[in-house]
């Protein structure tokens, strides 16, 4: 499986992602306002316009998905914004907010 760079750089801030780039892109997703930990960034480099196997299955994990079809869905957009949020909600990533003391 192949995804060009652009189509994730493109894609991540669609789905909650802040971009700060530096020596790499990095793409860090908020939720409610804050950073849920789940991030992955991007390099500059020639050598990395199109993303294979190896490096997909990186972003999965800096991502917190389980496969690399969802690392390209999440770039591509089948997985949707609210979808992404649920599956990190599944994996105790990110919680709700109650209600609570407010």
């Amino acid at each position: 499986m192949q995804v060009d760079r652009d189509e994730i750089e493109a894609g991540l801030p669609k789905k909650g992602f802040i971009r700060q780039d530096s020596r790499h892109r990095y793409f860090y997703h908020e939720y409610q306002g804050k950073r849920t930990g789940a991030y992955t960034y991007t390099s500059h480099g020639s050598g990395y316009k199109v993303y294979g196997d190896a490096l997909l299955k990186m972003m999965r994990t800096q991502l917190r998905l389980d496969t690399a079809r969802q690392v390209v869905d999440l770039a591509m957009c089948p997985l949707s914004q609210t979808d992404y949020e649920k599956i990190l909600k599944d994996k105790g990533v990110i919680e709700e907010e109650s209600d609570e003391g407010k």
